[in-house]
Order: structure tokens, then C-alpha cells, then sequence
């Protein structure tokens, strides 16, 4: 069973449940297969562009003077909100549109009307593209509220809707790979099931490998498994936490599903680390970030806290009660030590600090997820003219805060993971990439170093023959076995 519903309310995703135990109950002879609907699916993602592209005039002088309004219901859960704001921002990416905004029919934050209030105060022709298949009822009220919004703003005239697209044949691609999945699922659990259970779980949760280890984590017991094995033994007053925030980019920042499956298992509240950085920004700043940064914090503050309201993280920070310290705001403050280290951390010195780093590429891990912990909101100049200089400068920080706090690193692929490819579907300032999703793997360490040793190699690196690693072995030192030692066939062809 595949449901198809881009948008579902709480009240019929329930039913949809009822109606799936109902039966299974009823028809005990079969074996009723279902998933999820994912809409920022990449081909769900390029039948909604296509319809975005065939709602464009013909005379429109430059796809920089158009922008997108996605009218998503917004009826929801919080988790389904921040998919339509992910959903705007590939097709906006993909489209390469001068902006991209959302509004809810069914929520009022923000209001659809509102949105196009706001969007009339630019001088751009706004196409409104509805987040459905079907000509549903949410999409006749948008259509609506837009042709009411055009009666009271005549400058607003050549704004168009979106014709949804319907059984659009990408859409049909979609729904032949789901069914694929499931069936490869199926296949799988029953692999597994004849499989020795002692076996099976020694090789399929977690391969020991130097000083770390490769494991799959699928939910909050096996997190909080791999915890015992990377965390100090002594319970800590608090764990502090680096996250990957660096922007919107699909599947390159730390989403919600993982921080609430790392928040729940941790032994101690958290305390998450990272500072502001441009990329957060839902719009331009209209001030130099190097020179006038400081004297504009209200509004770099602002987007900030907007940035984890769309994303959904900030409804994780609150249902675990987690600190959120930003770099950044203690060193405008001048709460920080001579090494710009925040002062409110050196209470718990001796507390662990996990790396917790995306999955993204063979050097972007946990060592240079350290980055983030210089305070300055513009770090270009820290970057050097190269790889090695760029390195030094994760290193220097992992001894500042490393001799303060034992540094773990978690490398995490739980729900996606990037693979760099020049023409793949995904657009982010880095360059083109694919997701991996669901590969529900990590690397994990007590030494930071293997962490990324072991990750890079899943991504194809030869760390013995790399710049940066050159770097991290002369200024953190080695785990031989992690960068020799046969990694899991399995994981690699996952990864690879």
C-alpha cells in the first residue's frame, strides 16, 4: 500500500494507521506491506519544478525576476511544516528562481495571505505552486485566496498558480521505486530471519574496527548502546554537543530525526554548540558580514531562531530541554576565554563533547565540524588558501577543546547522507550532490582522529594519501588499524 498524499493531517494519518491494523486483523492470511510519503523526494521534487517551469510566461525577461510561494495546508505536525519549507527550497534551488517563500492554508504561521503580502513588497512576479498531486480542496482554497489577494492588489495580476501535476509519468517512477523498496525490504527481514540471530546481530549492529567502530542505529536503544561504548564511564553533569547547521541544503545540516534520536539517548541534558553563518539567512542581509556583522546581531539573532523554526530543530531543543549556546552571540558578549572558548562551558570542563558531524564527503567530518567553534559569523579568511591550512585550523581547535573536554566524534548517516556528484540532483554552494537515504549507519570514536578515519574510507578515500589527513596525523596523531584494517563490504557498497 502506498499512500501518496503530499501533505497529510494528524486526523488522517490516525485513520491511516486504524485502517491498515483493521486489516491485518481482518485478513490474517496476508502480509500487507506500507511506507511513508516523502516529499522532498528528488522525483517528486522534479515533477513539482516541471510544473513550476510550465507556469512561467513565455515573456518573462529572466528567471531571476520570478519568484516561488509554495501553498502548502500546513494541518500537520510541526515535522510536516518543515518538509514544505525543505520541499520550497529544492525546487527553488533546482530552478535557480531569485526567491523562494511558504504559506499555510490550514496554519497561521504564516498565513498564505500574509506570505503574499509580504512577497508584493518585492518586485517580482510570484508563482504560487501548491504542494499536492490532485486538485484537492486545500489547493481550490489557495487558488482562492490568491484571486482575492489580486482583486485588492492589481500589481499582482500576473501572478499564476501552478497546475498540480497530477500522473505526471515521474511521479508514476516514484511510485514504481517505493514499491521496489518495500519489496527489497521484504526480502531482506526474511534474509535476516533465516539468518543465525547470534550472527545477525554480531555483524549487523556494530563492527569493531581500530579504536571505533561502524554501527547501524535504527532507534533510541541501540543509540544510547553505542553511547556506553564512546562516552567516559563516569556520568556526566551535561554532554555537550557540536552540530552541523550550516544552512538549508538538504541532508548537509544535522535534521531533527537525528538530534531527537542522539538528545534522547544521551545520559545527561546537552548542550548545543554552533554559531551564526550566513547560509541561515532566508534573505538577503543587506549589510557587509565582515565589517558590520556585530552592529546588525538583532537581525542576524532573528534569523537564526527563524532558521530553527523552519527546520524543525527547535521543537527538538525544546522537548528535550536542550541549552542551545551560539558561539557567535558569547563572543559579541565578551563571555569568552583568551582561546574564545564560551565561558558558560568551563563549568562543566571534563564533560564530554561529541562531534556530532554529517555524513558529507571524506574530509567534512567531525574534526572540521570543529570549524563552527570560531566565533566569527564570516570564517572565509579561516578557510587558507588550501586544504592544509584549513586543516590546522580544525586541528588547533580540537586542542583547545580538547583539553578541556574528551572529544568523541559520531559521523552520521541516520537519515541521509551526501555523495558529491557535479550533475547530481541536489544544489548547494558546495557544489552538486545525491542523498543516501536511510542508511541508518555511524562512525563512532572516543578518539575523534578514527571517527573520521573510518568515515572517510566508507566514502572512498584513501586517508594515507590525503592533504588533510597528512595534517591530522602530525597534529593529533594515528590509528593505524582504523586506516588499514578491511572495513564491512556491505556498508561500502552502500556508501559507495
Amino acid at each position: 500500500m502506498l499512500p501518496t498524499a503530499l501533505d497529510f493531517n494528524l486526523l488522517q494519518r490516525e485513520a491511516l494507521g486504524h485502517a491498515i491494523a483493521e486489516a491485518r486483523r481482518a485478513n490474517p492470511q496476508l502480509s500487507i506491506h506500507h511506507d511513508d510519503v516523502d516529499p522532498t523526494h528528488p522525483l517528486v521534487v522534479q515533477a513539482l519544478a516541471d510544473q513550476v517551469a510550465r507556469a512561467i510566461s513565455p515573456d518573462a525577461r529572466s528567471l531571476q525576476h520570478i519568484g516561488l510561494i509554495l501553498a502548502a495546508s500546513g494541518h500537520g505536525d510541526a515535522g510536516s511544516r518543515a518538509n514544505s519549507y525543505r520541499l520550497m527550497r529544492l525546487v527553488w534551488e533546482q530552478l535557480g528562481l531569485a526567491a523562494g517563500e511558504v504559506g499555510f492554508v490550514r496554519h497561521a504561521q504564516p498565513f498564505l495571505a500574509q506570505t503574499f503580502e509580504n512577497c508584493a513588497q518585492r518586485p517580482l512576479n510570484w508563482i504560487i505552486l501548491p504542494e499536492a498531486q490532485w486538485k484537492t480542496e486545500h489547493v481550490e482554497f489557495a487558488s482562492v485566496i490568491l484571486e482575492n489577494f489580486q482583486r485588492q492588489h492589481p500589481e499582482a495580476a500576473a501572478w499564476r498558480m501552478a497546475e498540480p501535476p497530477g500522473d505526471h509519468p515521474v511521479l508514476t517512477a516514484w511510485l514504481t521505486q517505493r514499491i521496489a523498496r518495500l519489496w527489497n525490504e521484504k526480502r531482506a527481514r526474511e534474509s535476516a530471519r533465516l539468518a543465525s540471530p547470534k550472527r545477525t546481530a554480531a555483524s549487523a549492529e556494530s563492527r569493531a574496527i581500530g579504536e571505533g567502530e561502524i554501527a547501524r542505529v535504527s532507534d533510541r536503544q541501540q543509540m544510547s548502546c553505542l553511547l556506553e561504548r564512546v562516552l567516559p564511564p563516569a556520568k556526566p553533569e551535561r554532554v555537550l554537543v557540536k552540530v552541523t547547521w550550516h544552512g538549508y541544503a538538504t541532508g548537509t545540516y544535522t535534521d531533527p530525526a537525528a538530534l531527537d534520536l542522539l538528545l534522547g539517548a544521551l545520559p545527561a541534558p546537552a548542550i548545543i554548540l554552533e554559531g551564526h553563518t550566513s547560509s541561515r539567512n532566508t534573505e538577503d542581509a543587506g549589510f557587509d558580514w565582515e565589517t558590520q556583522a556585530r552592529e546588525n546581531r538583532a537581525w542576524i539573532r532573528q534569523q537564526d531562531a527563524e532558521y530553527l523554526r523552519r527546520t524543525g530543530l527547535a521543537a527538538v531543543l525544546a522537548k528535550h530541554h536542550a541549552e542551545y549556546v551560539n558561539i557567535t552571540e558569547t563572543y559579541w558578549d565578551g563571555a569568552c576565554n583568551k582561546d574564545n572558548v564560551p565561558e558558560v562551558l568551563l563549568q562543566y570542563t571534563g564533560s564530554p563533547m561529541i562531534s556530532f558531524a554529517k555524513f558529507k564527503g571524506p574530509t567534512r567530518l567531525a574534526i572540521s565540524n570543529l570549524f563552527g567553534l570560531i566565533p566569527d559569523p564570516l570564517r572565509s579568511a579561516w578557510h587558507g588558501p588550501n586544504i592544509t591550512y584549513f586543516a590546522r585550523v580544525c586541528c588547533d581547535l580540537a586542542k583547545v577543546y580538547g583539553a578541556l573536554f574528551p572529544l568523541i566524534g559520531i559521523n552520521e548517516a541516520l537519515y541521509s547522507a551526501v555523495r558529491w556528484n557535479r550533475k547530481g540532483l541536489y544544489r548547494s554552494r558546495w557544489g552538486n550532490y545525491d542523498l543516501i537515504s536511510n542508511a541508518g549507519y555511524v562512525t563512532a570514536s572516543s578518539n575523534l582522529l578514527t571517527a573520521d578515519i573510518l568515515a572517510s574510507r566508507l566514502a572512498g578515500q584513501d586517508v594515507n594519501r590525503s592533504a588533510f589527513f597528512d595534517v591530522v596525523r602530525a597534529e593529533l596523531g594515528w590509528d593505524a588499524s582504523a586506516a588499514a584494517d578491511p572495513l564491512p563490504q556491505d556498508v561500502q557498497c552502500l556508501f559507495a
